[in-house]
């Protein structure tokens, strides 16, 4: 069976868009562009079934760049990553909406803060880091990560607790992420 992928790229071959030596490469990409689709696609749905698409926006804003940077647990099959990021999206816009004492969520902060501090970023098996990329991700991390804290901080002194909280549950995500890989 011929995947639209591959009939699109030899398109663009024959009409010398891109050179036949690229051609793996551009199918790489737009099947990596189709499932990071799919997987945005499914998000906004579980959040609008839970509706709460502005707080999975948040949420996303803080997690996305510090799991980027940071790293943590990746699934070994595409199947495994698709199920296991859905549930585990689903967990966390559960978890945001419960009711849970500032203590306690400043006390998840701080040990999240901690955990991507000392150990990212991790490298997995598709992903081996070299030592210049260590510092260079390690580093992009820990700047994201005191952004993020910044935000939360402003977001509660400026009495928009919940918003900084939501900051919370993206910082902590990103970090169980890594206590997982």
């Amino acid at each position: 069976m011929i995947r639209w992928e591959e009939t699109f790229v030899e398109k663009l071959v024959s009409n010398e868009i891109i050179n036949e030596k690229e051609a793996d490469l551009y199918q790489f990409g737009i099947e990596c562009l189709v499932l990071k689709l799919i997987h945005c696609i499914s998000y906004l749905c579980i959040a609008a079934c839970f509706q709460m698409v502005p707080q999975l926006i948040v949420i996303g804003c803080v997690l996305i760049p510090l799991r980027r940077n940071a790293g943590g647990y990746h699934a070994k099959t595409k199947m495994g990553c698709y199920i296991f990021s859905c549930c585990y999206i689903a967990i966390i816009l559960f978890l945001s909406n419960a009711q849970i004492h500032q203590v306690l969520l400043w006390g998840a902060l701080v040990l999240s803060d901690a955990v991507i501090f000392f150990m990212s970023p991790a490298d997995n098996e598709n992903k081996r880091l070299d030592e210049k990329e260590v510092v260079h991700y390690r580093r992009k991390a820990r700047l994201i990560l005191m952004v993020a804290n910044a935000g939360c901080l402003v977001l509660t002194a400026f009495h928009f607790c919940y918003a900084g909280n939501l900051f919370i549950w993206g910082i902590a995500a990103a970090a169980f992420l890594l206590v997982l890989s």
